[in-house]
């Protein structure tokens, strides 16, 4: 029933075909039936898909109702970007990223030219920019030894060339460039705290939002190749730069700075919480974030 569209207890609120916007009436009739209790679940739950569509006073709507949420009615917000909502709606919501699912037919044009699928799919998510994916769609490169030369590469870079390259790098490069970065926060890295933190910090908040973004997808790559190699008992593809434990406090870490940065806080100073938290041990809680980490 949920699949069809017909599941009794599911609102989804769209654009009308003929507007480009979710209107204030639609929201206002979602609550309305909040009054009404739920016919075959605990609760009714209404899904707001591409909620950045939501108009100014649709979102209002909604943000009085979220400060006091019904008991029986449940919202769910997709978004592209959660930079994109109201500030009050976000710090009333709580964040669930998820990964982008590879396109198929992107996935099988890359397996065609002999990248396995692991690879095409690696690639999909890397090269996300529009236009990067062309190049390696165009021919095939041996993407171990790319990520080994980016990873070589991103390692001897200064400060300025590392923030550089993870802002506008070419698409392998940006990730390993990332990747690099977290490993110096892990160490406490003195250029990155204060040279990094003003460089990036001169960026536009859009920017930054792509950064922290880029960030906690590169953050959870390295963490979830790690346990799968300790799971596998397969060798480790390279060595252990940043432990597991820290990879976790820095999913953490950079979920508090997306949400600090969406409330308008000072750039530099959430940058520099951010990686001086990441070498930090897991406390356990994520203070508003109702995140536990075991």
């Amino acid at each position: 029933m949920t699949l069809r569209g017909v599941h009794p207890d599911i609102i989804e609120l769209v654009p009308p075909e003929d507007k480009e916007r979710i209107s204030i009436a639609q929201v206002r009739e979602a609550i309305r039936s909040a009054q009404f209790a739920p016919v075959e679940g605990d609760r009714k739950v209404c899904v707001v898909y591409d909620a950045e569509r939501l108009t100014t006073e649709a979102a209002n709507a909604l943000l009085k109702t979220l400060e006091e949420p019904p008991r029986e009615m449940a919202f769910v917000l997709l978004a592209g970007h959660a930079g994109a909502l109201l500030p009050t709606i976000v710090s009333r919501s709580r964040i669930v990223r998820l990964a982008p699912s590879a396109n198929a037919e992107q996935v099988e044009s890359l397996t065609g030219l002999g990248y396995s699928q692991d690879e095409a799919r690696w690639l999909v998510s890397v090269a996300n920019r529009p236009g990067e994916l062309d190049r390696f769609a165009r021919s095939r490169f041996d993407l171990p030894e790319l990520r080994t030369s980016a990873r070589a590469r991103a390692s001897a870079m200064t400060i300025a060339e590392l923030t550089a390259a993870a802002l506008e790098g070419e698409s392998v490069l940006r990730r390993a460039a990332l990747q690099t970065l977290l490993e110096r926060a892990s160490e406490k890295d003195s250029d990155l705290l204060t040279d990094g933190v003003r460089l990036l910090s001169q960026q536009t908040r859009e920017a930054m939002f792509v950064f922290l973004h880029d960030l906690v997808v590169a953050t959870f790559e390295t963490l979830r190749q790690s346990e799968l190699e300790q799971d596998d008992g397969h060798p480790r593809t390279e060595p252990e730069r940043v432990p597991p434990v820290i990879l976790r406090t820095a999913c953490l870490a950079i979920d508090a700075a997306h949400r600090a940065l969406t409330v308008y806080a000072p750039v530099e100073a959430i940058l520099l919480t951010l990686f001086l938290a990441v070498g930090e041990p897991a406390s356990g809680r994520q203070t508003g974030g109702g995140v536990h980490v075991s």
